[in-house]
C-alpha cells in the first residue's frame, strides 16, 4: 500500500523518562503505546523507519521508537483526514500518553495512547 492511515504499536518493557524533542521529558510506564499516523506516499518506508532504533531524531515518534520495540502496525486505506478521526476515537478508549504528541499540525489532544496491558 502506498498511502493510508495507521496505528503503530510499540512495547516498552520498563518504566523510563524519555525526552520528546521540544515537548519536554515525560514518564513512560511499562506497557503498550499506540501511535496514530498517516503517510500520503511511501507508507511502507514510514513504518520501516518507525521500527528502526538507529535514526536521526526528527519527529516525536522517533524519540519513543528508539526506546520501545515496535510490534507492528494496523494499516487502513483511508485519506489523511481519517488520522485525526482515528486519534479522537482512541482518546475515548485509551489513556493519552503524552499531550500534543504527534499533533503539532492539528487540534487533536494527542496521537499517542497508552495501555498497561494488551487490550
Amino acid at each position: 500500500m502506498e498511502n493510508g492511515v495507521y496505528i503503530a504499536v510499540f512495547y516498552l518493557g520498563e518504566r523510563r523518562e524519555i525526552q520528546i524533542g521540544r515537548l519536554g521529558t515525560f514518564p513512560f510506564g511499562e506497557g503498550f503505546y499506540y501511535y496514530v499516523g498517516s503517510a500520503q506516499r511511501n507508507l511502507d518506508s514510514r513504518l520501516e523507519r518507525h521500527g528502526r532504533r538507529d535514526k536521526p531524531l526528527r519527529w516525536h515518534i522517533d524519540y519513543l521508537s528508539t526506546q520501545a520495540r515496535m510490534l507492528g502496525a494496523i494499516v487502513m486505506e483511508e485519506p489523511k483526514e481519517a488520522e485525526c478521526r482515528l486519534a479522537a476515537e482512541l482518546t475515548k478508549r485509551l489513556a493519552v500518553a503524552v499531550p500534543r504528541f504527534g499533533a503539532s499540525d492539528c487540534r487533536c489532544v494527542s496521537h499517542l495512547f497508552y495501555s498497561r496491558d494488551w487490550p
